[in-house]
Formats: C-alpha cells, structure tokens, sequence
C-alpha cells in the first residue's frame, strides 16, 4: 500500500472503530488481535515481511542469521561463539533505531525478530553448564563481556504525585508479559510504586489487583490525611509513614534485593545547599530502609517537611542513617537518573513512564529544518536561563534558601523527561488538578487501567529491544546463584566437593 493510500485509509470510518476498540481494549491479548488487523488492512504487516528498509542493512543481517543457523545446525560451536563475538551488540546495523519500531502495531521487520530470536537462541544453546563443546570457564567469560558490552535495560518511574499510580498499571503489564527489567528506578510518587513492586515477588504483586484490593488500599485513608501546597496545618508526618507501611513491608535494600532479585533504585534531593543528590540502592545503600528512602523521596517542599533517612544497624535495630542530613522530593534533581543507573548498572537501554502531563511528548525522530530549529531554539534557551541563575548567585548576595532554589532549577532545565521507549498516559494538562488529590476507588482504578493500556502497544518493542539482554541476564543469573550455593555447600562438613552440574536456563531476571 503506498504511503498515500495508507494515509487516506487509516481515515476511514474502518480504521476510526479499530483505533477505538484498541484504545478500549480489557487485555493484552484482545489488544493484540486488534492491532494485527489493524497491521493487516494497514499495510503494516506487509511492510514487517518485507526486509528492505533504508533504515537499517537488511542484507548483512539476513547473510548474520543464515550464519548464525548453518553454524548451530553443523555442531559448529566454536565457530558459532566466534560469530556470536562479532554481533551482540544492540543496534547491530541499524536494527534497534526507534523508527523500525513505530511503523507496525504488533512488531518491526520479520528479519530483525527473527535475527534477535537466533542470537538469543544461539546463547541458551551454549549455556548449559555440561554442555562440552567448549570450556566452561571460556563460556563464562564470554558471556560476562557479551553482557558488559550489550548492556541491559532499566525501567524509569517519574514523579507526579497521585498520577503516578499509572505506574502501578504498566508494572501490571510489563509483569504480566514477563518483561519487567530487573533495574527500576522512581522518584517521588514513581518511588513509592518502585517500592510496592521491589518489596514484592511477580506473583505477590499481581496478587494485590485480586479483587481491586490495591485500589481500595490506596485510596482507605484511615488517618484523613489532606494534602496541599502551602497548607497552614502541618501534616502528621507518622500518619503519612503508617499509610505507606500498608504496602511497604519493613525491609532494607539488600534484604529486598536478596528476596525479589530486583535492583530498586530510590533518588532523593537535598535540602540544602551543601549537600548532593543521592540515589539509593542495595549496592550504595544496603542498610537504608526503603520505607524512609520513599519518604524522603515524596517530601514535596510546601506539602511535606524533609526527611532523615533510617537504616538497620547490625543488631537489626533501626537507626538514623547521616542524622545530620535531611531530604526532599527526588524529582528536583533526577526525576529520571539514566546516567547514574548507566555506571551503576551497565543500562544503556531506557524504558520510561512519565506521568507528568507536558513532559510526555515522544521524541521527534525526523530531521528537518523545523526540528533544527525548535532543538536550537531550547538549547539556547536553556544556556540563557542558566547563565541568568549563575549570574545571579555570584553577583548578588543568596542565602542558603535561595541559593537552594537556584540550584533547584538549574538541575531540572538539565534533566531529560524521556528516554528509549516512552509510556505516556492519554491524559493532558487539565489532569494536573488531580496531582494533589485523593482519588475514589474507581479514578483508582481507572488510572491502574489507563497505565495498562498505554503500555500494550510498546510491549512488542520492549520485547525484542530487551530480549538479548534479558537472556544473558538470565544465563549469569542462574549461573551466580549457582555459584553462591556450591560455596555455601562447601562450607559445611561433609559437603559434596563437586556437586551434579544442572542445566543453565534463560529465564528473565
């Protein structure tokens, strides 16, 4: 179908109904019926069999995965790990531009999943622990540089206060689908709901949508707790931490990381100028309780007073952690810390759900003139205001307060709102009123469901972006906790030295 022609039929009374029923969709898998016949009389699905494409090269992908084939089908093992060495690498020719991912509902080019689905396919293949083609030790350190050098990919909360539970909605798709990263990060209303999944195994947090408990949960408010900007009556700050005990068990970093094997990463802001942003985790921050990490997190200035951070000692009893230091909502210096998760944990690949109504804007992937010309016109925007704000604090005479806020505002001009795969809510500007208020059961719920249904239709990119990542982080995640039990086996007396080797699966970390 040409270009011309798709234009005027996706206008058509036809095309109108299927967008709505995609939009009013109750699952993934009635979504994704829909969206292939939307493929089918759209042309899409003939533009994924077709394998040209200007956008990547389709010829040297289609010899890789005849290459990849040929070798896995002689029993060739070392020359398929040579050819392994060659291609894991994530925008391999071209393949992993974000324009192969916007033009079909249920997916990008055949060859390219296909390709993906080989790579992945070849690993698991290699895996296994009596596999005796090659060395286990050369296998290992194969897959240890496979997986420093792709990198792996992380999901990103926003802040945005009572809107961020659409969060809650797309964890439940993402988990629902076996695609949620093992690397989360959130930041104010995006930490508490980092906090509910990464205190929580898969099956604990689906649990809490049984019933709409989740939804009733949220919205109780025993304490009638009323929050507000500028809000005369100061606001219990006890009450504020017993709502949030409901969902956040009491654990630490570690201990969390040790039962659900994901990484949660909490930001906090400074509440005064001669502090420094902190994010926190079970590698920086093992000790520190996640409850008080998400206070600290949600301490919106106006609304909440800062807060002092809390850890458990080696006694097991909870101390102040750095009780001369206070912190407020994580939003004002990393609302998304992508650079800090790239050193921490090797991400170089960013899923992001931004609830703030005007952040939500997906990235402009064309190159024209008028792109050129509004990214100049920010760029030198930003330089302006920035150069204003230095200008002031060395000119004038700022006290700590108002030097916090310069430094405030500084941090959020340079801070990126979106990333790699972008889940936006339907909603606009009219929904920021909702920011500071209590919602009913059904908003409640209705915005679990919103969350759900704007992440369907980037399940099938964030499936094939991550698959490769995923399945090496499965393969040196199985091989870890193997690691870790022979060495505690080995401590105990009368331990078997070598115990039976098992089979390495891939399964999603």
């Amino acid at each position: 179908m040409s270009s011309l022609s798709e234009r005027f039929a996706l206008r058509s009374p036809v095309f109108e109904s299927l967008e709505q029923d995609l939009a009013s969709a109750d699952s993934y898998e009635q979504w994704h019926q829909l969206a292939a016949r939307h493929d089918r009389l759209s042309g899409a699905d003939e533009w994924r069999r077709n394998d040209a494409s200007r956008l990547y090269d389709h010829e040297n992908i289609r010899l890789r995965l005849q290459q990849l084939r040929r070798l896995r089908k002689k029993g060739d093992d070392h020359g398929l790990l040579f050819v392994l060495n060659e291609g894991i690498h994530g925008n391999m020719e071209g393949m992993g531009k974000a324009q192969l991912y916007m033009r079909a509902k249920c997916g990008t080019k055949k060859l390219i999943e296909d390709y993906i689905t080989e790579i992945s396919a070849a690993l698991e293949y290699l895996a296994p622990r009596d596999f005796e083609g090659i060395p286990w030790a050369e296998r290992m350190e194969f897959y240890q540089r496979a997986s420093h050098c792709y990198g792996r990919s992380a999901l990103m909360l926003s802040g945005g206060g009572t809107l961020g539970y659409f969060h809650l909605g797309v964890l439940k798709a993402l988990i629902e689908q076996g695609l949620c990263p093992a690397v989360i990060s959130g930041a104010s209303a995006g930490a508490f709901v980092a906090a509910i999944l990464g205190t929580r195994t898969d099956e604990e947090f689906l649990a809490l949508f049984e019933d709409n408990y989740l939804a009733r949960a949220l919205t109780a408010n025993p304490d009638n707790i009323k929050i507000g900007f500028g809000s005369k009556k100061s606001i219990d700050m006890q009450a504020v931490k017993r709502e949030m005990q409901r969902l956040i068990p009491d654990m630490t970093f570690l201990e969390a990381y040790r039962k659900t094997g994901r990484s949660i990463n909490i930001t906090i802001s400074p509440s005064s100028a001669r502090q420094t942003s902190r994010l926190l985790n079970h590698i920086a921050s093992p000790n520190v309780t996640v409850l008080s990490a998400v206070l600290a997190s949600s301490a919106l200035p106006g609304v909440f007073a800062p807060v002092q951070l809390e850890a458990r000692n080696a006694a097991g009893e909870i101390r102040p952690y750095l009780p001369s230091r206070r912190w407020i909502d994580g939003s004002f210096s990393q609302d998304l810390p992508a650079k800090r998760l790239g050193r921490m944990y090797g991400v170089n690949h960013f899923i992001v759900s931004q609830v703030m109504p005007g952040l939500g804007r997906e990235p402009n992937q064309s190159v024209g003139m008028r792109q050129i010309v509004r990214d100049t016109f920010v760029a030198a925007t930003k330089e302006v205001v920035r150069g204003s704000l230095d200008w002031i604090q060395r000119r004038t005479a700022v006290g700590p307060r108002l030097g916090m806020a310069l430094n405030t505002v500084n941090t959020l001009i340079d801070q990126q709102f979106v990333g790699d795969i972008n889940i936006f809510p339907g909603y606009g500007m009219s929904n920021l009123g909702m920011i500071l208020r209590m919602l009913s059961e059904d908003e409640m719920a209705h915005l679990f469901r919103s969350g759900e249904r704007a992440t369907w239709p980037k399940i099938p990119a964030i499936a094939m972006t991550g698959r490769i990542g995923r399945t090496l982080d499965g393969i040196l995640h199985e091989f870890e906790a193997r690691e870790a039990h022979w060495l505690r086996a080995s401590r105990r007396p009368h331990a078997a030295p070598n115990p039976p080797p098992r089979r390495v699966g891939a399964k999603a970390a």
